[in-house]
């Protein structure tokens, strides 16, 4: 198992959802406590969107997870909400950055999709 570096003060925090919808009235006060402690948070750019129960269509949820990925910049990647829906994205995702750009992801609930994948993947 690979374990990013800890969290320092201006480290950048990608915010997306993988699987339900989420306001930003709901995000309010995650995003406050999470600036206190002096990390900078980057919204992914779907994640307001919706799609019946989802932050976003499959193309679009994975699309911020992968940009997330792919970005060396964000040094963790909190998802927003569990719920089903990250079954849906992760054979389209390309972890393969995350051998050279370690970092956290968190999230709860469906994002155990994401931890168990990369637990069994060789390639992570």
């Amino acid at each position: 198992m690979i374990i990013p570096k800890k969290l320092e003060a201006g480290d950048k925090i990608g915010v997306i959802s993988t699987a339900r919808k989420i306001t930003i009235e709901e995000l309010s006060p995650a995003i406050k406590t999470i600036e206190s402690w002096g990390l900078k948070v980057v919204l992914g750019i779907n994640l307001f969107k919706e799609e019946d129960q989802f932050s976003g269509t499959v193309e679009q949820r994975t699309a911020d997870l992968q940009g997330m990925i792919d970005d060396n910049s964000i040094k963790a990647i909190l998802c927003a909400r569990g719920g089903y829906g990250t079954v849906q994205i992760i054979d389209s995702i390309d972890f393969n950055n995350l051998k050279k750009n370690s970092k956290w992801i968190v999230g709860y609930s469906d994002v155990t999709v994401l931890h168990s994948h990369l637990n069994n993947s060789r390639n992570c």
